[in-house]
């Protein structure tokens, strides 16, 4: 807000970032700060100019702001600009952005700040021109983290599940204000943020609205921030109760619940609670978890399908399953893109899964107990018990090699399978080659599972729906 209003002082500022004045050189201003130098370059409202572009001509490639000044910028100052254009393209009728930034700081500046606030100006310039949003893109020549933020990004990388309200159907609260009327809901906002300050005890609204949908949502994050402390937990949780199931409520859920972890355990928006219980971090081991799903996913596929995946025996219905599997994994390491409809997990798990019950239905024509135990069930490919045993045996701990080394094993392991089917080969050296595809498999799984946290979150998350 204090960017969209064209303003550089650092008293303001203070009360939401209290580091404002280390990048100030006279501690009152940021002579740096971005709202000027959009809304008035030497008298230019480059947000007003843009839109007047795009309006005029959605296939204009003229549509581009400037934040690094020449006349300025290059005299040494605490406050050198970090991004220095941004350069606007309607195509198909969405509207793209893309950012360039002589220097981006991962945890402060890209984070912190920079993709909210350019993705926020990004929807407000869509809804003038009536275009849907596109792509927001940047291009950091220097992108970096420094050193004091090693631990908690790693903590950040680690935690995080992959998942979004949006995921969920929670809803985003959009822009809507007409340009004619934006300067005018800009001043009613800055206005009621300070009666907020003033007398943050009323209630959320208490103070009024600006009308815009987008801004009355900051108002209620602002109103949340100076209130919460007066309010303690019950008064927050009535709060936020009465706010619809939108994607700032849920961000006030995440931050509040640090400070009273209770408003998580009995949320009153259904679809927030529902995501918050899918990307609850305190789960079990993601493997663990991971497992019992596949598990399950075996079983469910299991009882749908019956002898369907064996009725035409090894070189008709087993190995061509397992071939479809194998190339999909070939091709995704070839072209180093996504499958759609299909993640690489998905296509591991079920490589893995496969494999394992051609292991089963290769021991059904050896002596009891080579693979499993003498009293095992029988037949054997029948029983999803015995599945359950052979993928409990599977190591999901991850190696040391890469996805396009493991997969070319598995390319391997799987022609020398195919070859020695078709040459008629033993039972007993047929299993031997299956239990290798079935280790470099499980290899696989392994990478991926501990290397992709979203796309197992995700994973689970369907299979619990």
């Amino acid at each position: 807000m204090w960017v969209l209003a064209g303003r550089n002082d650092i008293t303001w500022l203070c009360d939401y970032l209290p580091r404002a004045p280390s990048f100030s050189d006279d501690g009152t201003t940021w002579r740096g700060a971005y709202g000027p130098r959009l809304r008035s370059w030497s008298g230019v409202d480059q947000v007003d100019a843009v839109r007047k572009l795009l309006q005029a001509d959605r296939t204009t490639r003229q549509a581009v702001m400037m934040l690094f000044d020449p006349a300025k910028d290059f005299e040494p100052s605490k406050d050198i600009p970090c991004n220095n254009w941004l350069s606007w393209l309607v195509r198909e009728d969405q509207l793209h952005l893309s950012v360039a930034l002589r220097s981006n700081d991962i945890w402060w500046g890209l984070s912190g700040i920079n993709a909210f606030e350019w993705s926020v100006l990004q929807e407000i310039m869509a809804f003038w021109i009536g275009v849907e949003i596109g792509h927001l893109e940047f291009y950091a020549a220097s992108f970096h983290l420094y050193a004091e933020h090693y631990d908690p990004a790693s903590d950040m990388v680690e935690g995080y599940h992959g998942l979004s309200p949006y995921d969920f159907g929670i809803n985003r609260t959009s822009f809507a204000t007409p340009w004619e009327n934006f300067a005018t809901r800009l001043e009613r906002w800055f206005a009621l943020e300070a009666a907020i300050r003033g007398e943050p005890e009323r209630p959320l609204g208490g103070h009024g609205s600006t009308g815009d949908p987008l801004f009355d949502s900051f108002l209620n994050i602002v109103h949340l921030r100076w209130a919460h402390e007066r309010w303690g937990e019950q008064g927050v949780r009535a709060q936020l109760a009465a706010l619809p199931a939108c994607d700032y409520v849920a961000a006030l859920y995440e931050r509040l619940g640090r400070t009273y972890p209770g408003l998580l355990q009995k949320i009153a928006q259904p679809e927030i609670a529902a995501y918050f219980a899918a990307a609850d971090l305190r789960k079990a081991d993601p493997v663990t978890e991971l497992v019992a799903a596949v598990k399950q996913l075996h079983r469910d596929k299991d009882r749908a399908y019956g002898g369907a995946w064996k009725r035409r025996g090894e070189l008709v219905s087993i190995l061509p399953n397992i071939a479809r599997k194998v190339d999909r994994l070939d091709t995704l390491v070839v072209t180093a893109s996504q499958m759609t409809g299909e993640t690489a997990l998905d296509t591991a798990i079920d490589l893995l899964v496969y494999a394992e019950k051609y292991c089963l239905f290769l021991a059904e024509q050896l002596e009891p107990g080579t693979l499993l135990d003498p009293d095992a069930p029988t037949p054997l490919s029948d029983h999803e018990a015995n599945f359950d045993v052979l993928l409990d045996r599977c190591s999901l701990a991850p190696g040391d090699r890469d996805v396009p080394a493991v997969v070319k094993d598995i390319v391997a392991a799987f022609d020398a399978a195919w070859k020695a089917s078709e040459a008629g080969a033993s039972a007993p050296e047929r299993l031997d080659l299956a239990r290798a595809l079935v280790g470099h498999a499980a290899e696989l799984l392994a990478l991926l599972v501990h290397n992709d946290r979203p796309a197992v979150t995700l994973f689970l998350q369907a299979g619990s729906a």
